[in-house]
């Protein structure tokens, strides 16, 4: 009696039995299946394209491939036979892919809530610095410097100092405008203020310029040069200290933001409660298919079969 391979399945031979062989063997007209460990596993192989289920469980934009590679891993390891064992490795495989499908679907919670962080806040910022641009009262009373933690806010407040510095340069001194680059930033001007600011300091600077118009004695016009520079000096330095400020304010803001985004890696409440439920009905199918293939291996092995396990999984 000798073995030959056959497309994976061992067959016997005895001589002088059956048709005869180029080596002088004979087969035999039964074959018993396959015997070897690499041929069982080439035939549940085989069998893995026959699943009921496989054309159904893939939806779009999934990879048939990959299910296929998780239910031959599958398959191997139980090594099913008969259509009831078989059927029970596929719902093993059916609820793991959608287990999978759900961490994917608990990955996309949580970047939804933690990758537009930034842009819910520059808008909300846009839209604050809106607001206050047509609160004209409050631009009369305050300005726009208590609001120049809002980075747009702090932008055109800059680009304010800026042009007026730079018409003081090319002009000088002139009131009407420079008051009204002044009062749009600082807010109307008031005699008796509990903090001095650029404001006060132009009106000082101004007034001891015109002092100096036509005084020749005290050379008038170098007098007047020497004022406009300092003042000048004043918002340069102004500019600084506001870019210091926003800048302190920039760094709390992307520390909130960063604790804000760390405390979003939980999804929340509502999606969270969906997801935890839809992972325990996920391994409640999967341990009734285990449990099902157990008992029907055992008892095609003809072993003693364990009590049924209704396992139960509560989310309270």
């Amino acid at each position: 009696m000798k073995s030959l391979r056959l497309d994976g399945h061992d067959a016997e031979l005895e001589v002088g039995a059956g048709p005869a062989l180029s080596n002088g063997s004979r087969l035999i007209s039964k074959a018993g299946g396959p015997r070897t460990q690499q041929g069982k596993q080439r035939a549940s192989r085989n069998a893995i394209k026959f699943g009921i289920f496989s054309t159904v469980v893939i939806l779009p934009g999934e990879s048939r491939a990959e299910y296929d590679r998780l239910l031959a891993r599958l398959w191997e390891a139980w090594q099913p036979q008969g259509a009831r064992e078989e059927v029970e490795v596929e719902k093993m495989a059916i609820a793991t892919w959608r287990q999978r499908r759900l961490f994917l679907a608990e990955s996309a919670e949580i970047r939804k809530s933690i990758e537009f962080v930034e842009s819910d806040q520059r808008d909300r910022e846009h839209e604050e610095a809106e607001r206050i641009g047509s609160r004209t009262t409050l631009l009369d009373l305050h300005g726009l410097i208590r609001e120049i933690r809002n980075p747009e806010i702090f932008e055109y407040c800059l680009e304010s100092l800026n042009d007026l510095k730079k018409n003081i340069v090319t002009r000088g001194f002139k009131q009407d405008e420079d008051d009204r680059i002044l009062t749009i930033v600082y807010g109307r001007w008031a005699e008796f203020r509990l903090r001095g600011n650029l404001y006060d300091s132009y009106k000082i600077a101004f007034t001891i310029f015109e002092g100096f118009e036509g005084d020749r004695q005290h050379d008038g016009k170098r007098q007047q040069r020497r004022v406009r520079s300092e003042f000048l000096e004043e918002i340069d330095e102004e500019i600084r200290r506001l870019k210091r400020e926003q800048e302190a304010y920039a760094s709390i803001e992307a520390t909130r933001t960063h604790l804000k985004i760390l405390r979003r890696y939980v999804p929340n409440e509502r999606a969270l409660d969906r997801l935890l439920r839809y992972e325990a009905s996920l391994e409640r199918s999967f341990d009734r298919a285990l449990n099902r293939l157990e008992r029907l291996q055992r008892m095609r092995l003809g072993q003693a079969v364990l009590p049924q396990v209704e396992v139960r999984h509560s989310l309270s």
